[in-house]
């Protein structure tokens, strides 16, 4: 699988970049002064999270917005068409990772609405402590994280184990809440090569979008204001997690 950081400075991209760039900016300074006036590192904690609720998520879907708009600019840029389409899903059997924590408190603050919330939950459960099974077997075997956790991030894929949010028909049930890590996700091949089978193999070019590392800092920056909550970066393992502050939230 192949990342793109480096594209074409087109008119459309630098308006883009910089519109991300405004956003984050103004994000982090508000954070920054929530924290001071809290006398705290992070400014967001148990304390002030439903107070915080409507900003975090207004954000997150100004964040989204503002990520579109990225993608708008650099894909036209890649070198043949995207052949992602709707009902093919096969990309949502993996095990999302490097979920930003507001982008978590958004979606869940929306399934916590649903009638089927229990449920989505427990089937969280299920691909959490599955890829957590596949990543302690990967440890014993390698003695390293980094490794342990590629491998075991290949083996979740070869489970070929639905995301909760997909529909029968393999569409996204939570398209427009989704986070970016499910977003920047494409292939230049047919979907058929987007198996176990096929994906570390010349049939198979899939790519992530990356945004430029300065941005990347920005949201890193942004985050690391919600570390007093400890949520993990993993989708499933994030949504649970979220789960310990329903009495906060409600």
């Amino acid at each position: 699988m192949e990342t793109y950081r480096d594209y074409f400075p087109t008119k459309a991209y630098k308006v883009s970049v910089m519109k991300l760039s405004n956003l984050l900016r103004v994000e982090r300074d508000r954070l920054d002064v929530l924290a001071s006036s809290l006398g705290r590192k992070s400014a967001i904690g148990q304390d002030n999270l439903r107070q915080e609720l409507p900003r975090i998520v207004e954000f997150s879907k100004k964040y989204h917005e503002a990520y579109a708009e990225y993608l708008r600019a650099v894909i036209p840029q890649q070198p043949r068409p995207i052949q992602c389409r709707a009902s093919c899903g096969n990309c949502c059997h993996h095990y999302p990772m490097s979920v930003e924590p507001f982008e978590l408190i958004y979606l869940y603050s929306n399934l916590r609405e649903r009638e089927d919330f229990i449920s989505v939950m427990e089937a969280c459960q299920i691909r959490s402590s599955l890829f957590e099974g596949l990543y302690e077997n990967r440890f014993a075997e390698l003695g390293s994280e980094d490794e342990a956790e590629d491998k075991a991030l290949h083996d979740y894929f070869g489970v070929w184990k639905p995301c909760p949010f997909s529909d029968a028909a393999g569409d996204c049930g939570i398209y427009p809440l989704r986070p970016v890590s499910c977003r920047m996700y494409f292939s230049e091949t047919d979907p058929k090569y987007c198996t176990p089978e096929a994906l570390l193999t010349d049939k198979n070019d899939s790519y992530v979008v990356y945004m430029p590392d300065n941005i990347e800092e920005a949201i890193y920056g942004i985050s690391e204001h919600y570390e007093a909550l400890n949520l993990p970066e993993s989708y499933f393992g994030g949504l649970l997690s979220l789960n310990q502050y329903e009495g906060i939230l409600s």
